[in-house]
């Protein structure tokens, strides 16, 4: 993903800035990693050629990269967008943050440690977008997807709500910045002047309180279907308050996304329906990929998310993946992943919470997370099974257990669900009913003209999916998202067995 394939020195230019944001978190989670095994191994890495002066090396030429990221992330374009791209900005630098902090005291280094007020101002920025935005005059509460289109209180927004507002809780250092501005060059390139940023201290009750308050209104909102996943939103019809008519379409990364901030809650709270309900979600989509099937039959029909134990969106078989899309499944490990870090056996923000008790907790999550092991070692092999010739991963993971190529194979894709609309891939719906802005709903004032906006919203995502289709691959082909979804269920196999090992 860093090679001059995909990274030109200071980003990605083929990406838009939202996967560029988890991208980035994908850099600075390795980088985690690679420290995760220092640690275990003290610089003897089992099983490699691995020494301590080459992971060393990997590590600071990883986060010279994230440092030059910093620099040219356009941060002017995501500040406008979604309530959800500003969120994925949020966690990008908290990631960072928390890299740092891990080496250095690993390390005793000063590695980044001149970088962590700069990252933590630009999270502080990104945050304050959303800080305000849960809502309860429409379905109660939540946070709407885009101010530029009608209201729809999406599941990916209020789970980026809920993983960036506790991990802003746990490990976001304060900040007594006052300027509001992504960039000094914020003014000209759009002639607004913004309010001064308010001073948002370290572990601010706030921060736990709006993770606590989404996941409460999540929970108690319907977003799953009768198989348990996670389903993309709700709109709200005419002379309506309520979420009263439900998107029923399935993504990966709404199924994962939330993990990390139910694990996170729980190390605020010590309430263990967090983790409880995690693993309820967990065990969900292993079903649902039909790793539990009775047969080899049974297997290879699709179980909801996916086929033969591998996950898949519905875009996948038949190669019509939008350029957000493919990177959906890589989001998921990702999340997977850090729900499944281990628990600390004391934490100074859990009170209460006695030695035996959290050993025996610690204990098992371990043990349920080590159980996952199989189905995410069965999910990377899939993926490296795609690569081509120069190593690049593809998007159908499952596609050589049906000795298929990388498609389309239109015979494979499946019926999206009943009463559902796939806006990620079929985007010209935006600018139709009940999407686009229209009637009482709808307000001039606010981020900007919902007019204006809807209207440039429509015209990014049909760019998208009119864009240059690569020779021979279809659809987009092999992508940097395509190798960062790779990169997300491989780091994850890696980074479960080497905590096994730990266990």
């Amino acid at each position: 993903m860093q090679s001059p394939t995909f990274w030109n020195g200071t980003y990605w230019p083929k990406t838009i800035q939202w996967i560029g944001a988890f991208l980035n978190t994908l850099v600075a989670a390795s980088d985690r990693s690679l420290t995760n095994a220092l640690e275990e191994y003290h610089g003897d890495v089992a099983g490699t050629h691995s020494s301590l002066k080459s992971i060393q090396a990997e590590i600071a030429k990883y986060f010279s990269d994230i440092e030059a990221y910093y620099g040219d992330e356009d941060v002017i374009q995501i500040f406008g967008a979604a309530y959800d791209d500003a969120q994925w900005v949020v966690l990008e630098w908290l990631e960072a943050i928390r890299f740092i902090n891990q080496y250095d005291g690993y390390a005793q280094s000063l590695l980044g440690q001149a970088d962590v007020a700069r990252f933590a101002h630009r999270a502080h920025i990104f945050y304050n977008i959303v800080q305000n935005q849960f809502d309860t005059s429409l379905c109660g509460g939540g946070i709407t997807w885009n101010p530029a289109l009608a209201p729809y209180k999406n599941a990916i927004t209020n789970e980026l709500f809920i993983s960036s507002s506790i991990a802003m809780y746990l490990f976001y250092p304060g900040d007594n910045d006052s300027n509001p501005y992504p960039s000094p060059a914020y003014v000209n390139a759009t002639n607004l002047t913004l309010p001064a940023l308010p001073a948002l201290a370290a572990h601010d009750p706030l921060l736990l309180a709006n993770a606590a308050n989404e996941y409460a209104w999540f929970k108690t909102h319907n977003f799953t279907n009768a198989q348990g996943l996670v389903v993309d939103g709700f709109h709200i019809s005419v002379n309506q308050t309520t979420c009263d008519e439900r998107d029923e379409m399935v993504y990966t990364y709404n199924q994962g996304v939330l993990l990390s901030g139910l694990r996170q809650l729980w190390e605020a709270t010590g309430d263990t329906t967090y983790l409880t309900d995690g693993y309820s979600y967990v065990e969900t989509v292993v079903n649902a990929t039909g790793w539990h099937a009775r047969s080899q039959a049974q297997a290879g029909q699709w179980a909801g998310l996916g086929r033969n134990g591998i996950m898949e969106d519905y875009c996948d078989a038949p190669a019509n993946c939008s350029q957000d899309n493919q990177v959906f499944k890589g989001i998921y490990f990702h999340h997977l992943d850090l729900f499944c870090e281990p628990l600390p056996t004391s934490t100074p923000l859990v009170a209460g919470l006695t030695n035996t008790a959290s050993s025996a907790l610690a204990s098992e999550h371990a043990g349920k997370c080590a159980s996952y092991i199989p189905w995410i070692e069965h999910n990377a092999n899939a993926a490296l099974s795609t690569r081509n010739a120069t190593g690049i991963i593809g998007g159908w993971w499952g596609a050589s257990y049906v000795n298929k190529t990388q498609g389309p194979w239109p015979a494979y894709a499946v019926p999206k669900p009943h009463g559902s609309t796939d806006v990620w891939n079929e985007p010209w719906v935006l600018g139709e009913a009940p999407w686009a802005c229209q009637g009482w709903h709808c307000s001039k004032t606010g981020r900007g003209s919902h007019e204006a906006n809807g209207k440039r919203m429509v015209r990014l995502f049909k760019h998208r999916r009119t864009a240059k289709r690569d020779v021979n691959d279809e659809g987009r082909g092999r992508t940097v998202e395509t190798e960062a979804s790779g990169l997300g269920v491989v780091k994850a196999a890696s980074d479960f067995t080497l905590r096994k090992r730990a266990y």
